[in-house]
């Protein structure tokens, strides 16, 4: 991830559970070569971050994908057993990364508790304001 400038796209897919190893990961890795083969993306990164929490894909050159690329991520996903829309809202909760919903937010979090955005789109996003803190983000207005 270090190798990509700030203005690489990127898609961060939040995991509940958190993932547990590198086999994700690494499928994504082999479908963003074949993207490069195809000439959709020239490098990318493909890396589990946040104690496995999010699932963060970034690529150059600063282009979108296509809904056939992301159909194609959606399909490694359900290989892996995982949900391409997970709740909403990954927070940290005593200690650990949970995906809620509005309902669960309001219930298990403050202002102040760890949150991940994953809706930014752009690397230096991820980098700069990808960990925040519920207050912080776009979902302050869903606590009290």
């Amino acid at each position: 991830m270090s190798g990509l400038p700030d203005d690489a796209r990127c898609r961060v897919i939040l995991c509940q559970p958190p993932l547990a190893d590198e086999a994700l990961p690494r499928a994504m890795d082999k479908l963003f070569a074949q993207f490069v083969r195809e000439g959709r993306c020239q490098t990318w990164s493909c890396t589990g971050e946040h104690d496995g929490a999010a699932l963060v894909l970034a690529w150059t050159p600063d282009v979108a994908l296509s809904g056939c690329s992301h159909d194609k991520i959606h399909g490694v996903l359900a290989v892996h057993g995982r949900d391409p829309v997970p709740p909403p809202f990954c927070v940290q909760v005593e200690g650990a990364w949970r995906c809620l919903d509005r309902a669960g937010l309001r219930r298990l979090a403050t202002r102040d508790t760890p949150m991940l955005d994953h809706r930014v789109e752009r690397l230096g996003e991820w980098r700069r304001r990808g960990l925040t803190t519920v207050g912080g983000s776009w979902a302050g207005v869903l606590v009290g």
